[in-house]
């Protein structure tokens, strides 16, 4: 007896089923295999662009080492004339220790020369807080001046550690003249006081060092500007909109006189101090010139970016120590166990500089990872070798 087999294939109805799942199961395979490459695309992305932050703050931090010192000089000036900020950076020029009180920056008019600290007869002492805003005199003696918000020359916070009336005598017409020669200036009642005042403490928006000759400053600000694929308006206090650098300013000193000219006639020339401060050749300013060089002003076609276009500093900020030159700080206190105050900070530390810094991407560069912001944040501290 034979046995019949079902021979009955599948509907078309059945088969339609079929393909339906199988043509599901294929986008769903496709899909996943399609959003596994674009988030393999978008890591690497990820990954060489933090690479490159990363790259980049190290470039600052070797940059900072190469620079040299504190520039202390230059911090006094700043702490003098203005510290209020504007778009990340100081708002207002200092002339770069170019200019004296009257000066005009941008212009051959230089302003004063330096005023000297002198002490009044005994016990009217100028003591270790510098003669910024009283007993100061001109080389010839005069009346004290107080000189906030005057531009400071290059030199003058060094000259507020000397008391050229040490032994705080009523000398002779002039205090300070101790020899009857009509200046204050290279008399034996000079005193190297060995302690003078502050600069600026605290996180500040601006580097300023120094090299080991005293020859070449390399300047360091942060600017923010609008970012330019944000429709958003750049707001300085918040972030918002803006696309962050860091600028770099170089100059170089000489030793002309501060009419800054050369000219055999200007008794401050050649007399082995340096008095003058050039853009360095590489840096393109707008000053007075001669065939010295060029003075900066303050324009912003002065400073070079240190980072491309599409890295965007969110925050950045120096935090400097001491805050007072060390090498002139001789006779200050240590206060070792805190008898000075819990905000005093010793002088006698190896100048050095913490650096806060967030670095992230521009709009346009974000889009090539789907509008994601990566983001590094830098927290370091710097030994400055420079002298």
């Amino acid at each position: 007896m034979k046995i019949q087999r079902n021979k009955r294939g599948f509907t078309l109805f059945e088969l339609m089923v079929g393909m339906v799942i199988f043509a599901l199961i294929m986008t769903s395979v496709l899909e996943s295999v399609g959003n596994i490459t674009i988030a393999r695309t978008r890591t690497m992305n990820r990954i060489a662009l933090l690479e490159e932050l990363y790259f980049f703050s190290e470039k600052l931090a070797t940059s900072i080492k190469d620079g040299g010192i504190i520039d202390y000089e230059e911090y006094w000036n700043r702490k003098v004339v203005w510290t209020t900020t504007q778009s990340g950076h100081y708002m207002l020029p200092t002339g770069y220790g170019n200019y004296g009180t009257g000066g005009v920056i941008g212009s051959g008019t230089y302003g004063a020369g330096y005023y000297y600290c002198v002490s009044g007869v005994s016990p009217s002492r100028m003591w270790t807080g510098g003669c910024l805003t009283g007993f100061n005199s001109p080389a010839n003696g005069g009346s004290a001046i107080n000189y906030s918000g005057a531009y400071q020359r290059y030199g003058q916070y060094g000259l507020q550690f000397t008391d050229y009336n040490g032994n705080a005598d009523a000398d002779w017409l002039i205090p300070g003249d101790e020899d009857g020669t009509g200046s204050i200036i290279g008399d034996e009642d000079d005193k190297d006081i060995g302690d003078g005042p502050t600069t600026l403490s605290g996180a500040v928006p601006e580097l300023y060092l120094i090299n080991n000759l005293t020859n070449e400053r390399v300047y360091f600000r942060w600017v923010l500007r609008q970012d330019p694929g944000l429709s958003a308006v750049c707001n300085a206090s918040t972030g918002s909109g803006c696309l962050g650098n860091i600028e770099v300013l170089k100059l170089r000193g000489k030793d002309i006189g501060l009419t800054h000219s050369g000219n055999k006639r200007d008794t401050t020339a050649f007399d082995g101090k340096i008095d003058t401060w050039f853009c360095h050749p590489d840096w393109s300013c707008a000053g007075p010139s001669n065939t010295y060089g060029t003075l900066p002003t303050w324009t912003d076609s002065e400073w070079i970016r240190l980072f491309p276009d599409y890295v965007n500093v969110k925050q950045l900020s120096f935090s400097l120590y001491p805050i007072k030159d060390p090498w002139k700080s001789w006779s200050a206190p240590d206060c070792l166990g805190g008898w000075c105050g819990s905000s005093f900070i010793s002088p006698f530390l190896h100048p050095y500089v913490r650096l806060q810094m967030t670095m992230g991407l521009a709009w346009e560069r974000r889009r090539l990872i789907k509008w994601d912001d990566p983001t590094i944040s830098v927290s370091t501290t710097i030994s400055l070798t420079g002298y």
